[in-house]
């Protein structure tokens, strides 16, 4: 995998965050799950692309699969319960 692509994901990762902070009051569970999530897409990510370089290619889906499928879950949780909880109060 190319740096640039991992600056860019640094850039919109960060970027994500810094807003999630400023604009969101998230609890410490919430920031855990968002967190895990986004570490899991990124490691789902790294696999992915060293699975394909190593021209594995069915082992790229499968490892895609298995950790990016509950990053996206874990971190759609942790930013969806404060959002909930915002709606609900309002």
């Amino acid at each position: 995998m190319s740096v640039t692509l991992w600056l860019i994901l640094g850039v919109v990762v960060g970027i994500g965050f810094f807003l999630a902070a400023t604009k969101m009051k998230l609890s410490w569970y919430e920031w855990l799950l968002a967190v895990l999530g986004t570490l899991l897409v990124l490691f789902a990510i790294q696999n992915y692309g060293a699975s394909r370089l190593a021209l594995e290619s069915r082992a790229a889906g499968l490892l895609l699969v298995m950790f990016g499928l509950p990053g996206v879950i874990l971190a759609a949780v942790g930013f969806a319960l404060p959002w909930m909880r915002a709606r609900k109060a309002g």
